[in-house]
C-alpha cells in the first residue's frame, strides 16, 4: 500500500496519490500563480497580504514552503510573458518587474524559471533601450529632451557603463544605417547625429567599427555636391600626389583603386587543307594550301592600382604605371557599378575606364553630382 504524496494518507495498492488530492492541489497552485501574476504587474500591491493569500490557499492546497517559492518564480515568469505580449515593455512594467523580483529575492541563480524570466526581461530591456536609443540620435525636435530621457533610462537599467557604452553606439549605427535606405542624410538628421555623439561622449572610432561614421560622412557629401556646392570634409595626414590646377578643390581620395581599360586584342587564324598522294612505297607527297584570317575581340584589363582623387574639376589617378586626369566636361557617359565606376570620354578612339573603389554607391553619385554642376 502506497501513501498519498499530498495528504500522506493509504492511496492504495501500487498508487502514490489520491486523485481529489491531486486536483486539490492543481487548482490552488493555479490560484496562486495566478495571484503572483497579477500583483506582480502591479506597482501598488501589498507584499504581507499577498503572502497571506498565498500562505492560505497553500494550506489547503497540500504545498510546503519550497512549493511557494516555485509558484512566485511562475507567476513572475508569467508575468514578465504578459508584459511582453504586446512586443513591447514598458519602462514603468519593467521597473514593477524589476521590484518584484527584488522584494521576493528572486534572483537568477535561484532556479530556472527565474532565471529564464529574467533573461526575458534582460533581452525586451534591452530592446526598448535600443529602440529608444535610435529615436534619440534623430531626433531633431526636442532632441534635447529625448537625450536627457535616454541617458536617465540608461541610469536606472541594469547595463554596466560599458554596456551602455555598446548600446548607444549600435543603435547610433542602426540610425545612420536605417536612414540611408532611403537616400542621403538631411542637414538635420546630421547634426541630430553629431549632437547624440558629443551628448553621450562616444568616439568616432567606436561607431565607426562597422564604417557607420564613414557612411554618415559620405552622405554629407554627396547631399552637398547635388546642391552645388564643393563638399570640404576630406581630412589627410599626407599630400596627395595631384597636380592640382588653379582654383580647383580636392573633394575625395580613395587609396588601393582598381584601374582597368577595355583591349583590343587581334591575332591572326588560318586552317590548311591538302591531300596525300602516294609516289613510292612508304613514300607520300601532300601538297597542301593554307588559309588565314584576322580575328579581332576586346576584354577588360586590370592596367594598375593606386589613388583616385575626386576634385570639383577632375578625376585623378596616380599609380604605379598610370597617371593621369579626366576632365568632367570631357566624359560623355558614366557607367554605374556596384564596386566602382566607369566612364567613356569624348574622343572618337576611346574605350571604357573603370575605376574600382569597392563602394559603387558612393562614387557615382559623388562623381556625376559633382560634373553636373562643375
Amino acid at each position: 500500500m502506497g501513501d498519498c504524496r499530498y495528504c500522506g494518507q493509504k492511496a492504495g495498492f501500487l498508487r502514490s496519490k489520491h486523485k481529489d488530492c491531486e486536483a486539490t492541489h492543481r487548482a490552488g497552485r493555479q490560484r496562486m500563480v495566478a495571484l503572483v501574476a497579477q500583483a506582480a504587474g502591479r506597482s501598488n500591491f501589498s507584499e504581507a497580504a499577498l503572502v497571506e493569500d498565498l500562505s492560505s490557499i497553500a494550506e489547503g492546497s497540500y504545498i510546503d514552503d519550497d512549493g511557494i517559492r516555485a509558484v512566485i518564480a511562475e507567476g513572475w515568469h508569467q508575468a514578465v510573458e504578459e508584459g511582453l505580449a504586446d512586443g513591447i515593455l514598458t519602462q514603468d512594467e519593467e521597473s514593477r518587474l524589476r521590484d518584484f523580483r527584488d522584494q521576493f529575492a528572486l534572483n537568477d541563480q535561484w532556479d530556472k524559471t527565474s532565471q529564464d524570466a529574467g533573461e526575458q526581461l534582460d533581452r525586451a530591456s534591452r530592446d526598448r533601450l535600443m529602440l529608444d536609443a535610435r529615436l534619440a540620435a534623430l531626433a531633431t525636435a526636442n532632441g534635447d529632451e529625448h537625450r536627457d530621457d535616454l541617458a536617465a533610462a540608461l541610469e536606472e537599467s541594469e547595463l554596466s557603463p560599458a554596456e551602455q557604452q555598446l548600446l548607444l553606439a549600435q543603435a547610433w549605427e542602426a540610425a545612420v544605417e536605417g536612414s540611408l535606405e532611403d537616400g542621403v542624410l538631411s542637414l538635420d538628421e546630421e547634426n541630430a547625429l553629431v549632437r547624440y555623439l558629443r551628448h553621450f561622449d562616444l568616439t568616432q572610432s567606436l561607431v565607426d567599427t562597422n564604417g557607420a561614421y564613414q557612411n554618415m560622412i559620405k552622405s554629407a557629401v554627396i547631399r552637398e555636391a547635388a546642391e552645388g556646392l564643393i563638399p570640404d570634409r576630406l581630412t589627410l595626414n599626407t599630400r596627395p600626389p595631384f597636380n592640382l590646377m588653379k582654383s580647383e578643390q580636392l573633394v575625395w581620395v580613395i587609396d588601393g583603386v582598381g584601374y582597368y581599360e577595355v583591349k583590343t586584342r587581334r591575332e591572326r587564324r588560318g586552317t590548311s587543307h591538302g591531300v596525300s598522294i602516294r609516289v613510292a612505297k612508304g613514300l607520300y607527297y601532300s601538297p597542301r594550301t593554307f588559309r588565314s584570317r584576322a580575328v579581332e575581340w576586346e576584354e577588360t584589363v586590370h592596367e594598375d592600382t593606386g589613388l583616385l582623387g575626386v576634385t570639383s574639376k577632375h578625376i585623378y589617378f596616380h599609380g604605379s604605371r598610370k597617371r593621369f586626369r579626366i576632365r568632367y566636361d570631357r566624359i560623355v557617359s558614366f557607367e554605374p557599378y556596384e564596386d566602382g565606376i566607369g566612364v567613356m570620354r569624348d574622343a572618337q578612339t576611346a574605350k571604357p575606364q573603370t575605376f574600382r573603389t569597392g563602394d559603387g554607391w558612393f562614387i557615382y553619385n559623388l562623381v556625376t553630382n559633382l560634373a553636373q554642376h562643375w
